[in-house]
């Protein structure tokens, strides 16, 4: 366990590494993301109070479509298909220590996102969240669902670019329909009863609830359910041998 914890922790930090190095990396995983929240936090500006926060709020639960889900696909494929994957697992480090290491990464790129998030919303006078440890909860929990999925979406691409174009539906489907740019019940009733068992809307309720809205331990169940559920996909689907086209 202490060895594998030291692999992570190498492996996480190489990927850090290229992620800052490599300019097309840092605007798709880091730069973009944090553009994208800016620009729906100006557009609310001329908005109440209410709807800048539940953007702000929304999107601590939103960046996870970035780093832990499109980028995280494309380097799980990308290093496969170069056989990268199959040279680590002949070295020292286990399968888990080199999955989670790109993992961790992904998640270390995240909270920085949503820490940036949380900056903001001290800035703009919303204080800090009544109870951290469930925003935190949320992030880590969403962070695990989204890089299960990542793995699970990698075994079935056979590019980096193809991994990052077939996680767009999930992208849209959960940015559109969950709460986290706009509220659920501007959406029919089957749209609504859909929105209810996206993972990413389990995210946005916990982190609003950490801020201050009723806590649902419906929330929790159903972002555990989904762990459990992407690491089933993430075993089934996953693969250590490139696809080559």
């Amino acid at each position: 366990m202490k060895t594998d914890l030291a692999h992570i922790y190498r492996l996480a930090r190489l990927d850090l590494t290229m992620i800052f190095r490599n300019r097309s990396a840092l605007t798709n995983a880091v730069l973009m993301p944090l553009g994208v929240v800016a620009f729906l936090v100006f557009s609310a500006g001329q908005s109440d109070r209410d709807a800048v926060e539940f953007l702000l709020t929304g999107q601590i639960a939103g960046l996870l479509m970035f780093a832990p889900l499109v980028n995280l696909a494309g380097f799980y494929t990308s290093r496969r298909e170069e056989l990268v994957l199959k040279r680590l697992l002949g070295g020292p480090a286990s399968a888990t220590a080199i999955l989670g290491g790109s993992a961790a990464g992904a998640t270390a790129v995240y909270l920085l996102q949503a820490l940036a998030v949380g900056v903001a919303l001290v800035v703009m006078g919303f204080g800090l969240p009544g109870n951290p440890l469930l925003v935190l909860i949320a992030a880590l929990g969403g962070a695990a669902v989204f890089a299960l999925l990542s793995m699970a979406i990698s075994g079935l691409s056979s590019s980096g670019e193809l991994a990052q174009l077939a996680t767009v539906p999930v992208m849209l489907v959960c940015l559109i329909l969950s709460p986290v740019i706009v509220p659920a019940d501007v959406f029919p009733d089957r749209l609504q009863q859909v929105a209810d068992f996206l993972p990413l809307t389990a995210v946005a309720d916990l982190v609003r609830a950490g801020y201050g809205a009723s806590f649902e331990w419906a929330s929790l169940g159903l972002l555990a359910a989904w762990v459990a559920v992407a690491a089933v996909l993430a075993r089934r689907f996953f693969r250590w041998d490139p696809r080559r086209g």
